[in-house]
């Protein structure tokens, strides 16, 4: 059986979706990536690199690459979590509506990573 793109419910083979809501969620999705995709993308890249150099710089400078760190994890959670793009390798197994929870998770681990980063630079500094 086939598999409806959005939510993954199994449908006839001559439909692309189980129902129109799964329809219009899946073409708002589509429509909010390729409105936003350059500035996720880019956003993206700077906060992984932002968390790098401050993992990097953290044995030299403790309160600032722990900062940097910090605040690039944080801004990368929020980030998952509002816009949730997934990539197409997550959609074509998940289907999308489990590869934009999964997305979520990933933000919220993210945010996760800030707090644990925090706690290490209070016993660190302690």
């Amino acid at each position: 059986m086939k598999k409806c793109e959005f939510c993954g419910k199994e449908i006839s083979y001559d439909d692309m979706y189980c129902s129109e809501d799964c329809e219009k969620k899946n073409l708002q999705y589509y429509n909010l990536s390729n409105r936003f995709a350059k500035p996720f993308s880019m956003i993206n890249v700077v906060c992984l690199f932002g968390i790098t150099v401050g993992m990097f710089i953290f044995p030299m400078a403790k309160p600032f690459g722990a900062a940097l760190a910090i605040t690039c994890c944080a801004v990368l959670g929020v980030l998952l979590l509002l816009l949730p793009f997934p990539t197409e390798s997550m959609i074509r197994k998940f289907k999308l509506q489990k590869a934009m929870k999964v997305t979520r998770l990933v933000g919220v681990g993210m945010m996760f990573l800030g707090l644990l980063i925090s706690g290490l630079l209070a016993i660190f500094l302690s």
